[in-house]
């Protein structure tokens, strides 16, 4: 590869719906999950150097810590099979503990980046959900189910679908091994079975019917979460309000981009020291 710059997108995940399905031996619980993307995101901006690098700018990169990002974890995975080494700065927009999957998505667009411009096989899943269970799926950055602890991933046709998310984050940093240590319905039911979606009517109705199971454990420990889902609830056209993931950010869906842009600067009136995006959903 030549001396070339190149910048890749860790666009925000986003749990639709959520369900703890098992524990296994090892621990990790089994997950039932839609996930979708927006055009939210990290920017990493990659060099080829003489050795791996890692930098941090952007608004949520002050509580970072370099040594243990998942980036420099992804390039020693990979370090057998590249001579080159890279130098990555990566503009950290997407709040951290927040589940939307911002480590996963860094690291898998890394992953991205090495299996685009390099003749490397893809690395095991296993290999890379050591790293983060988000990855897998934040690598193809496409509407999924995700089920096991993210390595079973079967895509969603939502090209039928119109619909615009607002997150709102109250910047309060959730740690998800702190949330699965409190789940105590440890097997639920899995989400309802469903083919294609016709209509965004179809696919809210299913949403609706759907949950997270881990929201009421970060409401209960984190009451602020639950003021954020009070007020998505409050903005006109509001489809569906949920907490994404394990994380701190709440979601509401709607069907325009003008009536998702009036629920984020009403949101904004009401709290505008939150972190307030909205997008279309990918």
């Amino acid at each position: 590869m030549k001396d070339i710059t190149i910048e890749e997108r860790a666009y925000a995940k986003v749990n639709l719906a959520l369900h703890v399905t098992g524990v296994r031996e090892d621990g990790y619980h089994t997950l039932d999950s839609i996930i979708v993307f927006t055009d939210i995101f990290d920017r990493l901006v990659i060099q080829k150097i003489g050795k791996n690098g890692l930098s941090l700018t952007g608004e949520f990169s002050k509580t970072l810590s370099v040594k243990k990002n998942t980036i420099l974890q992804v390039l020693k995975l990979f370090q057998n099979e590249l001579t080159d080494r890279f130098f990555i700065n990566l503009e950290k927009n997407l709040p951290i503990g927040a589940g939307l999957g911002g480590g996963s998505a860094d690291a898998a667009a890394v992953i991205r980046f090495l299996v685009n411009y390099y003749t490397i096989p893809m690395p095991s899943l296993k290999s890379i959900s050591k790293i983060g269970a988000d990855i897998p799926a934040c690598i193809a950055s496409v509407a999924s189910r995700v089920e096991g602890i993210g390595e079973i991933i079967k895509p969603i046709n939502i090209t039928k679908i119109d619909v615009w998310i607002v997150l709102v984050n109250p910047r309060i940093f959730v740690s998800t091994s702190s949330i699965f240590q409190k789940v105590t319905q440890k097997r639920n039911e899995p989400l309802n079975p469903f083919s294609d979606f016709n209509n965004t009517d179809q696919f809210i109705d299913y949403l609706k019917s759907q949950r997270n199971d881990l929201q009421a454990i970060a409401v209960n420990k984190w009451p602020e979460i639950s003021y954020v889902l009070h007020t998505i609830e409050e903005t006109q056209g509001v489809l569906l309000s949920r907490m994404s993931g394990s994380g701190s950010t709440c979601f509401g869906l709607y069907k325009s981009q003008e009536i998702a842009k009036k629920a984020a600067n009403y949101i904004n009136k009401k709290n505008n020291k939150w972190w307030i995006q909205f997008s279309k959903v990918n």
